[in-house]
Formats: C-alpha cells, structure tokens, sequence
C-alpha cells in the first residue's frame, strides 16, 4: 500500500517539474489533483498482474488533453517519474524498474500520439476554409497507415504480412540457416469461454506481453554474447490472427535450437496469470510445429509458412502442447493422402473402386466354398491401390458407406454370376463401423439383394469386434432377420468378450491373424492352445470358423488338427479380380515341391 503523503508529495513533485518545463493551464489545485489521480493510475498499471503497460498511453494522451503539451513537459515527466515512481513503490526494484521503464515509454507514445492527433484535428478545422499544403501530414499518415497494415490492432505485434515481408527479405540474401516456429494456444476457444469472451483480447494481450518478454530475453542475451546492437534483429515474434503466434529466428545452429525456442516459449505461457475459474487456475498450453534449414534449401518464403503449419497440424493431432519439426517425407505422404481423398468422390462416381475376391477354403479338403470382397481402387496414375491406402480417407471423408455400398452390390452381382454358371459361393463383404451407424443400413442390404438376385443366405457381411461394444440399435438383428449371414472378424485380439458371443446373431467367428501368425512355429505350444479352446468354444455355440493370415503348410495342417473349419490367406491365393477367380478351381491342392 502506497503512503498518501508520499504520492502526494511526488505529485506536487510532478507539478514543480511541469512548471518550470512550460505553461500550466487554469488552476494550480485542479491541475494537483488531476496529477493525483494519474499518479494513482500509473501505480497500478506498474503493480498490476497480468501486467499490461497499454495504460501509459492514455495517461500520456491525458496530459494532453489537459493542455499540459509543450515539448519539455513530456521530457520533465519521464526523468521525474523513472526515479520516483520506482521508489514509491515497495518490491524488486530492477523488476520494478524494468516495468516503469516500459510504462513510460507507452506515456511517451500516448503524448506524441496525442499531441499528433491534436495537430491534425487543429490542421483540418484550418483547412476548412483555407487551401494549405498536406505534404507533411500525408507523411504522417502514410507512416500511420503503413504501421496499421503490419501490426495487429488487439496485441500491438507484427502481424502475418509484416512477417511475410522479413521472410522475403531474409531469403532474398540466400545465406545462413532461418527458422520459422508456429504457436497455436490449445484450446483457447473454450479458455476464453471459461473466463468469458470480454477477456478474449486482454487474454491475448498478456500472451503476447509474456512472449515479448522472452524474446527481449533472448535478444539481450544474444547482444551481449555478440556484442552487436544488431543482435535484435535476430528474432522477431510476430501474431498472426487468432490464438496463433509465430517467432522467426534469424541464424540458428540446427532444428534442435527451434525445439528449445518452442518448449520455452510453452513454459512461458504456463506461467500466464489467469483468473480463476469455479476455485480452480487454469493454465496455458500451447502446441508448435517448426521448420529449420538452411536459406539456399528454401528460396520461397511461402514455404516456410506453410510447411511450419504443417508440423503444427501433426503436432496439435498427437497430443496438446506438443512439439514437431517438419519432415518432408511425411508431407509427401500427407500431400498423397489429400490428392487421394479429393479423388474419392470422382472415382466412385466412374466406377474405380471394385472388389478383388480371395478364396475360403475348407481346410479338411481344400474345397473353395467362398470368397471374400476386399475393395481395390484402379487408379488411373497410381495403379491398384489396397484398402490401407484409401480405406481410413473415406471413414474420415464420410464416403465410407458410399463406398460399402457400391463393394457390396459389386460383389453379389458376381456372386450371383457364379451362381448363373453352377458356382455356389459364399460371398463375404466387409462392414465398416460407420456403415453399421447407417439407419438406411438394412433397406439397403435388402435393396442390393433384390437387385442382383443373390440369396441372402449366400451372403455373410463380416464386422469387426468393435461393433460388439456398441451394437447399433437392432442393425444387427435386423440383418439376421433378412437371411444374411454375420461373421465376426478379426477375433481375439479386440473387445468382444465371451457373453457377447454368444449373444450376437453372428454365425462364423474369423481368427485373427494375429494368432494364425503364431502356429507357424511348431514349438509353440501357447498359440496352439489359444487357438484350440476358441475353436472348442465357438463350435459349443454352434459357429463356424475361419483362419484368416494363413501364410505356410504348417499353419493349414495346424488349424486343420485343432478343428479349426474354414480358412484363407495367400498360401492358397492373394486376392485378384473377378476375371481370374476360375483358377481358383472347386479344389485348392497343396504347393508342389
């Protein structure tokens, strides 16, 4: 708590100094009292947490505004308050001394600012009837404007285009290593919901108050060290619209210094000041993705942008507050996957996505009694793609049940086919979790079957463990009730527990290949066990089963000895497309020697 006498006295202080520097307006007790007041509010602009030095600026423009404006004023008031203001406050007196500073230098730029902008309303009430020269005051406003178009209005930071304009530069010189370090505040929107969305811009104003504290940190340390005033260029910290901030870095030693620079300005951010909410104080986190090379390797400084945002992507999908350096390998691969997701909708709409069947053998005899339809894409420049390769695009795209649909009526137009020609194949077709979700899933299914004339009998839609956690409502049901045949795949190594088995209307169980993979080592007499007692087990509930994965003669005879009914895998055949499915012949016999 500041003593009254003591701020009185530094105020009558004040008015002392601003007498002997010019003219004081009107009385001398009112021009106190306002001085009083002032004082009070530069105490707690300096005191204050989060700290925010904005206010000098309107005490400088106060000044003015109480005719307190000659040139001398402004400099008597700066040397008085730099010594006074700090000793009438109690604390650290360098960290007080480093606030004032800054506050002071806010009450400068608030009178010049002021005293500008008086000039100018004094200039356009003259040019109202007189014609005058507007050289100097389209300088003015020019350099008024030019500075608005590269800051940002909220946080007073450069802003994307100032830091487009430093990037085109550095690059123009070609040499030396630069990196670029994006910061995205995780979750700002529900932060700034939680402290109410009239604190959003104070919220980024302290950010970039503690983020420009960093850097001067870290320029002074650079200045010392190299003991150049042009040490300060090194770095420029920069705020791009939103809860995102960016910091260039000028002749860096290698990425590992830009991941330094991002974990530092993470903990900085941790140590924000936040209110509290519901008793609780939250704290910031923030993700960073960063590029770091040489000039020479980068010479469009768009790319610098752009590939720093994509690290950042990666690093906001892996976890809040993580930290990625660009890797050109995997935006190749990000690049592909979005070409590839573009394609989608154009490629089933031509009718480049088809089913390629592999055989179901009956393990005791070889006999093929069915096929599974995997989806292939022929495409036009890439040649036939797997499902690994588009299979996760269209879940994530929504055209997954778009694409099921049009792998299933494919597939039963060629099982029915077969049929027509005496080849009574089952025909299994995969059922993606998302396509289970589909209310329109069973008028569909039903639908594709009255139109390709395919028993529902002769179908079994395979689906995956997770669909027994949750069953989607009577879909399931539904499906049983139509005729199709359910099989579960993958089991063994997902969620579906031994009560759900046998309650689910499935009536074939696929291994996983997981555990196929292990009987291919006679020793191991685990996995044979595993496999032994699943088989027993689904056989007491009266189902099926099916050894998928099965790669060597060992794992046939195997799962052949242990009971297992059905299997396939590429020992007997990789998938391949409808015309080449005759080879598969009604009997599948044992490689030659």
């Amino acid at each position: 708590m500041v003593d009254e006498s003591a701020r009185n006295a530094v105020a009558q202080r004040w008015l002392s100094a601003i007498a002997a520097a010019g003219f004081v307006p009107g009385r001398r007790a009112r021009v106190l009292r306002e001085l009083q007041r002032l004082l009070r509010r530069l105490e707690s602009t300096v005191a204050g947490e989060p700290f925010d030095p904005a206010a000098g600026w309107r005490i400088g423009a106060r000044l003015v505004e109480l005719r307190m404006a000659g040139p001398k004023v402004i400099g008597a008031t700066i040397r008085l308050l730099r010594t006074e203001l700090t000793e009438l406050l109690a604390g650290d007196v360098a960290a007080l001394g480093v606030r004032v500073d800054l506050v002071l230098e806010q009450v400068n730029n608030g009178f010049a600012a002021a005293l500008r902008d008086t000039a100018m309303a004094i200039a356009e009430d003259i040019n109202r009837s007189m014609r005058v020269t507007w050289e100097a005051d389209r300088s003015v406003l020019h350099h008024r404007w030019q500075h608005a178009r590269l800051h940002d209005p909220v946080t007073g930071l450069p802003n994307r285009a100032h830091l487009r304009d430093v990037l085109r530069r550095v690059t123009a010189d070609g040499s030396g290593r630069i990196g670029v370090c994006l910061l995205r505040v995780d979750d700002f929107a529900d932060l700034s919901d939680a402290l109410g969305h009239a604190h959003g811009d104070d919220l980024l104003a302290a950010i970039s108050w503690r983020l420009r504290d960093l850097v001067r940190s870290w320029s002074a340390t650079a200045r010392d060290q190299a003991a150049r005033p042009e040490a300060d260029d090194r770095y420029l910290l920069a705020h791009l619209g939103g809860e995102e901030f960016a910091l260039l870095v000028i002749g860096t030693t290698g990425a590992h210094q830009m991941v330094k620079v991002a974990k530092l300005a993470g903990l900085a951010l941790r140590t924000v000041v936040l209110p509290s909410v519901d008793g609780y104080a939250p704290r910031m986190t923030a993700s960073a993705g960063i590029v770091e090379a040489p000039i020479a390797a980068r010479p469009d400084p768009e790319e610098w942008l752009r590939d720093a945002r994509r690290a950042l992507a990666w690093a906001r999908g892996d976890d809040a507050g993580g930290v990625m350096v660009f890797e050109p390998g995997r935006a190749r691969q990000d690049s592909r996957r979005n070409r590839l997701a573009a394609a989608m909708p154009v490629a089933l709409d031509r009718g480049e996505f088809e089913p390629h069947f592999q055989p179901i053998l009956r393990l005791a005899d070889r006999s093929v009694v069915g096929v599974e339809a995997l989806a292939r894409w022929r495409h036009p420049r890439e040649g036939l793609l797997s499902p690994a390769a588009f299979i996760t695009l269209a879940e994530q795209t929504g055209l997954i049940r778009r694409l099921g649909q049009s792998i299933l009526e494919q597939a039963c137009r060629q099982g029915a086919a077969w049929r027509a020609e005496g080849r009574h194949l089952t025909i299994n077709a995969n059922l993606a979790p998302a396509q289970l979700a589909d209310p329109g899933l069973v008028a569909g299914v039903a639908d594709v079957l009255y139109r390709t004339r395919m028993p529902a009998g002769c179908l079994q839609l395979e689906i995956t463990e997770s669909a027994v956690v949750d069953r989607c409502g009577r879909q399931l049901d539904d499906l049983a009730a139509l005729g199709v045949r359910l099989a579960l795949d993958d089991y063994g190594t997902g969620y579906a527990s031994l009560r759900s088995l046998a309650r689910l209307p499935v009536t074939t169980v696929k291994l996983a290949a997981e555990l196929v993979a292990d009987l291919a080592d006679p020793g191991d007499a685990a996995a044979a066990a595993i496999v032994k007692h699943t088989v027993r087990l689904c056989h007491s509930l009266g189902l099926t089963v099916i050894a998928e994965g099965i790669e060597a003669e060992t794992q046939h005879a195997r799962l052949r000895d242990l009971g297992c009914d059905l299997g396939q895998g590429f020992l007997y055949a990789k998938p391949v497309d409808p015309r080449h499915v005759d080879p598969f012949s009604r009997r599948m016999e044992p490689p030659s020697e």
